[in-house]
């Protein structure tokens, strides 16, 4: 879970020691956002560490939307982490630099998944909350009727504004890459693939909306059906983007300054171009296996694995090969558990020992 309440003054002192060095240490000042907004920060909200000038401008006029984008980009970090459990990148972050969220150096394939799940999430929250009226320059999306709704059901009922959330996203996320900085003068194209990943995980959420119809009628008749259009869950969106990202396509900036698709030659199928929801990555991975600060990378050990597994989880796999400590646990759990009239269960406490496993 992503706490709610922060010490402010750690991770302002946090961010400005190591935002020159991440490139991704921007979205832990976004997902702290409504903590700012309670008047837990030290700093007015908009003059945060980590938002750039043009996402100043838009907080400071849109600031009811900001705990929106708040939620919105810790459940896309909260999926983010539930995608990659037990693999050896899991899209966390070392608990002593006050930050939350993954780190991102390089242009890697972890890298356009994290953009595109936190674009996406942004886009879900705000047009969740245009649904739910929270918000003053938005309500109920405005969709027309979709072809597929069979004509004597109504159409009318309150449903998501993706249009409004997309726009919004694009605009407040995407501004800090169009923006000129001395500090990204030699990014190599690093830009222009961030905003190619964020417009992916956009498209994803957006393709994937639904109708979604209710039954009107006496005693559970279904006289009648109301219907309006709903997002995917976060999990959806997250095991939409997971596939992605096993596929996701390299490319290059080339002479003219635009991404170019490199040749994939363990790929017996050959792409001449990438599709709008596809991802792109510029740089190999790095060894997630050990700590490495200049990268960030946090290794693996100490981290939880499944002996006998063969799957990424597995101690073979997450530990590299270093081995691992089996310890012996006390874990307390409802057992004997009995229904008594009326109307409660009621359970004894039983202590269980279990084996865990730790990587070296």
């Amino acid at each position: 879970m992503i706490p709610r309440r922060i010490n402010w003054i750690l991770i302002l002192l946090n961010l400005s020691q190591i935002q020159s060095l991440l490139d991704a240490s921007w979205w832990s000042t976004v997902a702290q956002l409504s903590t700012a907004l309670a008047g837990h920060n030290v700093k007015p909200v908009c003059e945060l560490p980590g938002l750039s000038p043009g996402q100043a401008q838009v907080c400071e006029l849109f600031k009811d939307h900001m705990p929106a984008v708040s939620i919105g980009a810790q459940n896309a970090i909260q999926e983010c982490q539930r995608q990659f459990t037990g693999h050896r990148w899991n899209c966390s972050t070392h608990y002593s630099t006050g930050m939350l969220g993954p780190i991102h150096k390089m242009a890697t394939r972890e890298a356009a998944f994290t953009y595109a799940i936190l674009s996406a999430g942004v886009t879900h929250e705000i047009g969740r909350r245009c649904k739910q009226g929270l918000l003053t320059s938005c309500g109920c999306s405005d969709e027309t009727k979709p072809k597929n709704v069979p004509t004597d059901w109504s159409w009318g009922g309150c449903g998501d504004n993706v249009e409004y959330g997309y726009k919004f996203s694009r605009d407040f996320i995407d501004i800090r890459e169009k923006e000129h900085d001395p500090k990204r003068n030699h990014d190599n194209g690093r830009s222009l693939m961030n905003r190619r990943n964020n417009e992916a995980g956009r498209k994803i959420l957006k393709r994937h909306r639904k109708p979604k119809c209710k039954c009107h009628g006496v005693s559970g008749a279904c006289n009648m059906k109301t219907c309006w259009m709903q997002l995917p869950s976060m999990e959806q969106v997250g095991k939409i983007l997971r596939n992605k990202y096993d596929k996701a396509i390299r490319v290059q900036i080339n002479d003219r300054g635009n991404l170019q698709l490199l040749a994939d030659e363990t790929s017996k199928e050959r792409k001449t171009r990438a599709l709008p929801t596809d991802l792109v990555f510029m740089d190999d991975s790095p060894d997630y296996c050990r700590f490495d600060r200049h990268s960030g990378t946090l290794g693996t050990e100490g981290r939880v694995c499944k002996r006998g597994s063969s799957g990424a989880e597995g101690c073979d796999s997450l530990c590299c090969g270093r081995g691992y400590n089996t310890y012996t646990q006390e874990v307390k759990s409802k057992c004997n558990c009995k229904f008594e009239w009326c109307c409660k269960v009621v359970c004894q406490t039983c202590n269980n020992m279990t084996q865990v496993d730790i990587c070296k």
